[in-house]
Parts: structure tokens; C-alpha cells; sequence
């Protein structure tokens, strides 16, 4: 993905979060472009997460590269590789993908300017995971009709066994039930993103913020309507990551 740096070429700072202190063991993760090791640096009574990557790829051509799908998928999943690498050490307000500072002096000007958004995010995400849920409408089985002897019978046979209608939704007492489930666990929740909206049979999506020592608690609750539902509707759970939307709520956040 990225090209070999060369010992003049110009580098920035690419910020992949921030954690309150550094963790007891030695973290060692690869940067975004899979060549610059990620450093944690002091920075204004936090720790600041980066790595040195060159500021043609990074900064200049971005907005470029970004509508290169091949390196946008290698980037964005070497970015959060390492986010989630630093968050199984320590809990981290992740940064967006494409942060980057020209030096140190501005990463911690920036820092010292949103350190009081910094602390009451870090007091929401203190100890706790993000977890994304999901339920779908589980298609009825069609019954088998006769075989077909010719290729129109066959596309109508096929055609018979599309859906007439989008999936009725989840019943308002029955989502009530479960989002109050959900919630009396979580310390937060937060709405979907629009990528995965359009998903077929998607009938209800959130992300949790989940205690790490309640993880137990909401997979039995989890359990508990899968069970219910067995015949109508199929939960998916995603996670732990780090807490992406939970942080990015605050506009005083990375």
C-alpha cells in the first residue's frame, strides 16, 4: 500500500487515539500504512497513540487516496487493527480515521484544547465496551412445488418465492420489552450507522456501551430473546471494539 519512505521525505503525526497512562506491558502494533511502528508519546497529561507516516499519502494525497477503494479497505483496516490493539491494554477515546498532525506542537495544542471533552468521555468509556446489536426477520420456507418442465415455469417458480412485501416489523410491545432489556445493561446507546440500514430483513439495530464485567449479563439477555424468537427472528451480535461511537457523541471529542 505505501511506498518505501525515503530519508527525506516529509512525515506527519497519525493520531489513532488516546489513553490515560500508559499500559503496564510494551504494546506493539504496526500504523496504518504497515510500516511505521505505532509510538504512545506523553501529551498533556495523556498519552497520545501515533505513528510517523509520510504526509504525501497521509495528508496531501488523502482525499485522493480515499477514493482508491483498494487502499481505503487496507488503510481503514490497518487503522482500526491498531485502535483495537491499544484497546485490549488500556481503555482509548479512538481518533477518526485520517487524523494527522504536522508535528508535536500542534498535536498538543490540539490535545490541551479539548482535554475537559477528553475527560468526561473517558469517564463514560472507563471499563466499558462497545457492542453492536442487530435482529432480523428470519424468511419463511417455501413449500416445494412441482418441478418445472420448461424454463418460464422455472422463473415463475422463482418468482413465487420472492418476498410480496418487506418483513413486518418487530411489535412495539415486544421491541419496548427488549430495549428495555438492553438498556437496564448498557451505560449508553447509540444509533446505527447508515451503511448497514439497508441490510435485507434488518429490522432493528443499536450500539451498546457495555461494562466490560456485564458482558455475561447482556449475552443472557441476548439468550433469552433469541430463544423467544426462534421461529421469527435472528439476533447478531458484533464486538467488543473500542468505544468509536460513544466517544465521537461529544463534539469536544478527537
Amino acid at each position: 500500500m505505501a511506498t518505501q519512505l525515503k530519508p527525506t521525505d516529509r512525515r506527519v503525526l497519525y493520531l489513532y487515539g488516546v489513553t490515560r497512562s500508559q499500559p503496564a506491558k510494551s504494546v506493539r502494533l504496526m500504523g496504518v500504512d504497515l510500516e511505521s511502528p505505532v509510538e504512545a508519546i506523553e501529551c498533556e497529561a495523556v498519552i497520545c497513540w501515533l505513528s510517523r507516516v509520510s504526509a504525501d499519502e497521509f495528508e496531501d494525497s488523502l482525499t485522493k487516496n480515499m477514493e482508491n477503494l483498494d487502499w481505503l479497505a487496507s488503510a481503514s483496516v490497518a487503522h482500526q487493527r491498531a485502535v483495537g490493539g491499544i484497546a485490549q491494554h488500556a481503555d482509548i477515546l479512538p481518533a477518526r480515521f485520517g487524523t494527522v498532525f504536522r508535528d508535536e506542537n500542534s498535536l498538543r495544542a490540539h490535545i490541551r484544547h479539548h482535554l475537559r471533552g477528553m475527560e468526561r468521555n473517558f469517564l463514560r468509556v472507563k471499563d466499558a465496551e462497545e457492542w453492536g446489536i442487530k435482529i432480523f426477520a428470519i424468511a419463511p420456507v417455501a413449500a416445494s412445488g412441482p418441478k418445472a418442465r420448461t424454463g418460464r415455469e422455472y422463473l415463475q417458480a422463482k418468482a413465487a418465492q420472492l418476498p410480496r412485501k418487506k418483513p413486518a416489523g418487530i411489535p412495539e410491545p415486544e421491541l419496548t420489552e427488549f430495549q428495555s432489556a438492553i438498556q437496564g445493561i448498557a451505560e449508553a446507546s447509540a444509533p446505527p450507522g447508515r451503511i448497514s440500514g439497508g441490510q435485507r430483513g434488518l429490522l432493528f439495530q443499536t450500539s451498546l456501551l457495555v461494562k466490560r464485567n456485564n458482558r455475561s449479563r447482556l449475552e443472557s439477555v441476548l439468550r433469552k430473546f433469541s430463544r423467544k424468537w426462534a421461529s421469527s427472528r435472528r439476533i447478531e451480535k458484533s464486538g467488543p471494539w473500542p468505544p468509536y461511537s460513544f466517544v465521537s457523541q461529544d463534539p469536544d471529542s478527537l
